[in-house]
């Protein structure tokens, strides 16, 4: 059977058990949960290991970061244009998973995908805790949705990574451990530039000026270390740090694979400078007045919006920016939620799976009308917006507000 058959029918099957979940109402142990995401990702990597086109990153990036870095190279420095524009964090996590394949002698099909495959399953509990109720579902269902496994098991991709220690930043702030979530969301942006969306909802969870700074201190200390790590480890030297910390923020104007520039371009995939330009300021304004329009949303609402905003008003996008705000969203539902979650995993899994050869069309005909179609998963997204304000006892932070009760309010998001 085919590979690409395999892992379709794998998705589809992790789909309708979430949602059978959904219409029995129910809620195994978080072990069961655990067992079921765990196969699945599995399965659906032993199956992309037989085929031979794998993600470009994937097969040529990833593995040249990690090279680089077991040669004491710098890979933002010595790599391919866009090849990598990260702080070094993922890429010792790479070299680490490099020198495991050599140790046991396994593919880097094999071992690439181990550490986001493990970032995802450690999600699996961190929604059950994030959850308002019915935490068995909720783990269940992260377990079962084919975004996370597309975006681990497939693409190998690092939003796992970055969710992981952002959801678990997010839980420890709820709790009141303000230095631990600093930490953590500290990580979280060390592992990509993106993850600053999921700063204010962190900072927001914590009480008190003070621990809202300590927050922030490791926000931006976490990073730093990893960005002085450059000259301690690789060959950067302490003068070029600041060209280093540009050249790490920076991206590629790489667009008309999603929305708006996807129209601008025709669905044709380009390096645009002058769409880069106009979108930057577009998708700041955008963020900037949804941060400002949910200001009194709760901080699980408002990381909601911020990714949800940010990935309707981008002017880049990949597949794996889709998985972005799944956490949040099966942690506390919104009403549309599985309307958004099957349409925006059957547009990734178009991607992934390279339906072109379904169609008969060259890839350049398909990408025009996938990207186009775009257009489907926007409204979706859009659909999962949360109400202004927050709702709950909590608002988001875990602590009952004086006078309120602290019985958690009835999901209005059905059985």
């Amino acid at each position: 059977m085919s590979p690409v058959l395999v892992i379709g029918l794998l998705l589809v099957a992790g789909l309708v058990l979430a949602l059978a979940a959904q219409r029995k109402g129910w809620a195994p142990p978080l072990w069961v949960a655990l067992c079921a995401g765990a196969a699945l990702r599995i399965a659906v990597m032993v199956a992309v290991t037989k085929d031979p086109s794998q993600p470009y990153d994937f097969g040529v990036d990833f593995p040249d970061a990690a090279d680089n870095v077991l040669a004491g190279l710098n890979p933002t420095t010595h790599m391919r244009e866009g090849g990598w524009h990260f702080l070094p964090f993922l890429a010792y996590v790479l070299a680490a998973q490099r020198e495991l394949g050599d140790l046991l002698g396994l593919s880097w099909g094999v071992v690439g995908r181990i550490v986001p495959i493990l970032a995802d399953l450690a999600l699996i509990p961190l929604v059950a805790r994030l959850a308002a109720d019915r935490k068995g579902l909720r783990a269940f269902q992260y377990a079962c949705v084919p975004l996370g496994v597309m975006v681990s098991a497939i693409h190998g991709q690092f939003p796992p990574i970055t969710l992981a220690f952002g959801v678990a930043a997010l839980v420890a702030a709820r709790a009141g451990r303000a230095h631990w979530a600093g930490l953590l969301i500290g990580l979280s942006v060390t592992c990509a530039n993106w993850s600053v969306l999921l700063v204010p909802g962190v900072v927001l969870a914590v009480a008190g000026r003070r621990h809202r700074l300590a927050v922030l201190g490791w926000t931006v200390a976490v990073p730093g270390v990893f960005l002085l790590s450059s000259a301690v480890f690789l060959d950067t030297p302490f003068t070029g740090l600041v060209d280093l910390g540009k050249a790490v923020m920076s991206t590629r104007p790489v667009v008309g694979d999603w929305g708006w520039t996807a129209l601008a371009t025709g669905g044709a995939p380009a390096v645009s400078p002058t769409l880069g330009h106009l979108g930057m300021p577009i998708l700041l304004g955008g963020l900037l007045a949804a941060g400002w329009w949910w200001r009194k949303a709760d901080p699980i609402s408002l990381t909601v919006v911020l990714v949800v905003v940010f990935l309707v008003v981008t002017y880049r996008l990949g597949a794996q920016y889709l998985m972005w705000p799944v956490p949040y969203l099966i942690a506390r539902p919104p009403r549309f939620l599985w309307p958004a979650i099957i349409t925006a995993s059957l547009w990734a899994a178009v991607g992934y799976l390279h339906a072109e050869v379904l169609f008969g069309m060259t890839w350049w005909q398909f990408h025009t009308v996938w990207s186009l179609s775009s257009f489907l998963v926007i409204p979706c997204l859009i659909a999962t917006l949360p109400p202004r304000t927050g709702s709950g006892a909590d608002g988001g932070t875990g602590r009952p507000r004086r006078g309120v009760s602290a019985v958690p309010a009835v999901n209005t998001a059905g059985p």
